[in-house]
Order: C-alpha cells, then sequence, then structure tokens
C-alpha cells in the first residue's frame, strides 16, 4: 500500500473513516457465506470417454475442490485444457463482461491500466484487447493458469498470488484504471471480503468490473448484491450499471450436460472520488 511521511490531520479523520468503513462491510460480508454442496464426479467406463466426457468431468472435480491448496494443485494440471473444457458448458462470462463495459467506460483506452484479478488464462484481456485495452496486469493462484496467460502476449505483468481472506492484493492503493473480476466470485474461489480491495487498489473514479453466476451458489451471489449495495450506501462506489444474463452457461449435472442454462450478472461501479 503506498504511505506518505506526513499526512494532514482532516485526511488522516477522513482514512481512519473509511478504513473502520470498510473493515466493517469486510466483518459482515465474510460471515454470511456458507458452503457449496458436493456433487459427485461423472464416472465413465475405461476407454470409452469422448472429449466431452473429459470436460464433464474435469469440471464436476474442481466443483467439488473446496480446500483452496487442492483447488490450485488441479488448476496448475488443467490450465491446458481449461479454456476447451469451457466451451463444452458455453461459458462466456468474459464476452458478457466486455459487452457490458464496453458502451459505459470512457472510448480513451489506450492508457488505461487494467488489473484482471483472478485471470486464469487471460481470457478477460483477449477480449478487453478488441475494445482498445492495451495496458493489462494480472493476477492469481495458478502458475498453470499464469503460464498461458502470459504465453497470450497481453499482460505486462503477471503475478502468482493466492488470493485469501485478510490478505491484501499484492498492488499499491489508487493504481488503477479498471478493476474486473470475471469468473471468481463464487463458492470455493474468492471471499465476499475481497470487495474493499479491489476498491483500495482503484483510482478515485476507476471502473469497478464484477461478474458472478446463479446456480447452486445462489446464497452467494444472494451474498454479494447485500455487500455491494452496502458499499454503495456508505458512498465508497456507484452503481453503473447491473446487467443480468439469462444464459450464462450450460448446466453440468453429475451424469451429463444438460442443454438448460444458468443465469448470471455483470455489475459495474465507480469508485468514489
Amino acid at each position: 500500500m503506498v504511505t506518505a511521511s506526513h499526512i494532514e490531520p482532516a485526511s488522516l479523520a477522513i482514512k481512519l473513516f473509511l478504513d473502520l468503513t470498510l473493515a466493517a462491510v469486510v466483518f459482515r460480508c465474510s460471515r454470511k457465506v456458507s458452503v457449496l454442496p458436493k456433487v459427485t464426479p461423472r464416472m465413465t467406463e475405461a476407454g470409452r470417454d469422448t472429449d466431452a466426457d473429459i470436460s464433464i468431468r474435469n469440471l464436476l472435480t474442481v466443483y467439488n475442490i473446496n480446500q483452496p491448496d487442492k483447488k490450485i494443485t488441479f488448476y496448475n494440471t488443467w490450465a491446458k485444457r481449461y479454456e476447451k473444457d469451457l466451451a463444452v458448458i458455453n461459458y462466456q462470462a468474459h464476452v458478457f463482461a466486455a459487452e457490458v463495459l464496453d458502451p459505459v467506460f470512457p472510448k480513451e483506452r489506450d492508457n488505461a491500466l487494467v488489473l484482471d484479478v483472478a485471470c486464469g488464462t487471460g481470457g478477460v484481456a483477449e477480449q478487453l484487447k478488441k475494445l482498445g485495452f492495451k495496458n493489462f496486469h494480472g493476477i492469481d493462484g495458478s502458475e498453470g493458469m499464469l503460464k498461458v496467460a502470459e504465453s497470450k502476449g497481453l499482460y505486462q505483468s503477471l503475478k502468482k498470488f493466492l488470493i485469501v481472506p485478510g490478505e491484501q492484493l499484492p498492488a499499491p492503493s489508487d493504481t488503477y484504471d479498471l478493476v474486473i473480476v470475471v469468473g471468481a466470485l463464487s463458492y470455493g474461489l474468492l471471499s465476499l471480503d475481497v470487495l474493499p480491495e479491489l476498491l483500495r487498489v482503484a483510482k478515485p473514479g476507476a471502473f469497478i468490473c464484477l461478474s458472478t453466476k446463479d446456480e447452486m451458489g445462489r446464497e452467494y451471489m444472494q451474498q454479494l448484491l447485500v455487500c455491494m449495495d452496502e458499499l454503495e450506501s456508505k458512498g465508497l462506489w456507484i452503481k453503473v450499471v447491473k446487467k443480468k444474463i439469462d444464459h450464462w452457461q450450460k448446466i453440468v449435472l453429475p451424469t451429463e450436460l444438460s442443454s438448460e442454462y444458468i443465469s448470471g450478472l455483470v455489475a459495474i461501479y465507480r469508485k468514489s472520488d
């Protein structure tokens, strides 16, 4: 975090108020999330797996892992198949986020600095590049995912960092023009107390883009909405747009891929000046 050797008393009072407000929101939000129900991985006969079978089994496996260290280990081995497996369920969260962001973000984007939190294999940066963004920093806990992201040549900085409750993001305060989280706001990934950290690293007036899905993690989504509203009521950010997406991704059942879709949400805020 950026520090200063001298702070005026009024500035110190404002900083103390914001710190206490963020701490209160973190405490309330972190108490509300329950545990994701377990699912049974799909089993197929030896030697008869189709490529789609492997994809579904991988997706069910990652849904089933709750321990952070085991999840990271799986992501490391899964990285090379990650995008291929997500295509099976028609996962397009990164596309939806870019589509919602495009009309509300200023058109001058050459110098905008983007922090891609839980960047994975870099799908978000690929979409934002099409919209004129050029400067990307990425954070992710999986070395395997970061290697794939690095191979795309879009990020000027990539950091391996496991985001856990109570830990600051490895980024300075008031730095980024856009902070974006796509695909990681769900059970077993990011806890809700990451929201104040997204605010901390964003510049005053910067945009913060969030996405989440509505499935077995319905309670997570509802508590995320509560926390977002609390931050808005405290005057820490201002809602720009919230958009529900009906066809977020196909539902993965324990034995097959459903033709039905779950819904999702993209929300964009601006940090208060």
